[in-house]
């Protein structure tokens, strides 16, 4: 009985000392399907859309049904419901096609026919490289392009990302961070803005997806129009 007793008093004395900034385990997420509700309601929304900006990126009638993201953390948590719709390829420059993706976010406590808004996200544009002559088509694969990147950037570095990695691994080594991953496969997954550099004209970064879930950026220097690889950092 005693010992019973002063393991109690053990376990009262420890819970009273957990910190009290201790945090809580993390609820699971969860997902599921749209409801067909949420389904008819997207499609009426986007209809209606369509006809009212006709000179927008769905003039013509996209190529893909809605991509549906439906989670929440925990049983009490309301549920977040997001579509996001592509549009049909077009040129956005004589080589260069491009896909804008749009979300737009669902209210099921608004009124019928005010459910659903574009999201909070600006729309993403997804680019691969034109076929001469021939008309833009959706593409297995895609680089996502940040807008502060000039078109003429983006051709130029999806072009020649395949050397640029190439010449990058060697700058691999000398980082303690990319040196494990120096040979692994990597994927072009993004264009952006890269930090300005002392004596560069202008400073591009090149995101690289690895078959392992590690991200590479490569810094691109760019002077009189030659792309040279600059650094790097991996995650």
């Amino acid at each position: 009985m005693r010992y019973s007793t002063l393991m109690t008093a053990a376990l009262l004395a420890g819970a009273l000392a957990a910190p009290a900034w201790a945090a809580k385990p993390a609820m699971p997420l969860q997902q599921r399907e749209p409801t067909t509700e949420e389904r008819t309601s997207f499609d009426a929304f986007f209809s209606a859309r369509q006809a009212a900006v006709p000179q927008g990126p769905w003039a013509t009638r996209p190529l893909f049904a809605p991509a549906f993201e439906v989670e929440r953390h925990g049983n009490k948590q309301p549920w977040r419901v997001i579509a996001r719709m592509d549009s049909s390829p077009r040129r956005s420059h004589p080589d260069l096609c491009r896909q804008i993706r749009s979300s737009f976010i669902y209210d099921a406590k608004a009124p019928v026919g005010e459910r659903w808004q574009e999201a909070a996200e600006p729309p993403r544009w997804y680019i691969w490289l034109a076929t001469p002559t021939v008309p833009c088509a959706a593409a297995r694969y895609t680089t996502l392009q940040d807008p502060k990147v000039a078109d003429v950037d983006a051709v130029a570095l999806l072009r020649q990302h395949r050397d640029l990695l190439g010449r990058a691994r060697l700058l691999f080594a000398g980082n303690s961070q990319c040196a494990p991953y120096r040979a692994l496969t990597y994927r072009l997954a993004a264009l952006e803005p890269a930090a300005p550099v002392a004596g560069a004209p202008l400073m591009l970064g090149m995101v690289f997806e690895s078959d392992r879930d590690t991200l590479a950026r490569v810094a691109v220097r760019k002077s009189r129009g030659e792309y040279t690889a600059w650094n790097v950092g991996c995650s």
